[in-house]
């Protein structure tokens, strides 16, 4: 390696969770967390309570570029995909959707929702095996988000509030191999979550105790708070809901 490649090697540090690390005027939200653990949901909330509450919001999903996630579909068909095309296949994801999506609202002053950021990647790839200070070295270039919520419930939780959805696109091999991938994956978050500056946020009672908890901590990193009007606001529909 080069003098200068090393120089920007060493500059260049996996984005750990802290307030205006960033340093645009915006706000970098990202929720974190095993499959069916409620992410979307939340993430839709969220931007729903924060547009009620005047600030301008954009939400950015998983695999949602152009150009990589026609590509990642297909690869996710496989039976057994090769974890480092799929990772440089998420990276490549990510790095559409920051520069087309995330910095451009960030510079603007906007509130980014990130349903899945760097950290679901690395997770999914460390659980098959790939190494994990690589994995972080290769995402290194992601800006630093304001707060990171994680959404903690066990993988076996998680299945269960969808276990027929599951189980009628997976036979009972396929099932348990789902789930063991899923473990590992929380286990790779539960790891470094104190590492990677993740706010943990139960998320195991109903949806209306889980997205009160979300508003209570993205309120407290925006303007101080407001979960209770936030709560208020939950549609009776989801109230009670896990």
């Amino acid at each position: 390696m080069s003098t200068s490649a090393a120089g920007v090697a060493d500059r260049l540090q996996f984005p750990v969770a802290a307030p205006r690390a960033h340093g645009e005027p915006g706000h970098l939200v990202v929720l974190e967390g095993v499959d069916r653990s409620g992410r979307s949901t939340h993430a839709r909330l969220l931007e729903e309570w924060l547009r009620h509450a005047g600030h301008g919001v954009i939400r950015t999903s998983f695999v949602t570029s152009r150009l990589a996630a026609p590509r990642i579909r297909d690869v996710r068909r496989q039976a057994d995909p090769d974890p480092f095309e799929t990772f440089l296949l998420y990276a490549a994801d990510l790095t559409e959707r920051i520069e087309q999506v995330i910095m451009p609202s960030l510079r603007a002053g906007l509130v980014v929702l990130v349903d899945r950021y760097a950290y679901t990647p690395i997770a999914r790839a460390a659980a098959r095996g790939v190494d994990l200070v690589w994995l972080e070295s290769v995402l290194a270039f992601a800006p630093p988000p304001d707060l990171v919520c994680f959404l903690d419930v066990a993988p076996a939780d998680a299945l269960q509030r969808h276990r027929e959805i599951a189980e009628a696109r997976l036979d009972a091999d396929g099932l348990d191999a789902y789930r063991e991938f899923q473990e590992g994956v929380y286990r790779v978050f539960d790891e470094a979550a104190r590492r990677w500056g993740f706010t943990r946020v139960p998320a195991t009672a109903d949806i209306g105790s889980t997205h009160a908890a979300l508003d209570r901590v993205v309120g407290d990193l925006l303007d101080g708070g407001g979960a209770d009007a936030a709560h208020r606001r939950l549609p009776a529909s989801l109230r009670g809901r896990r």
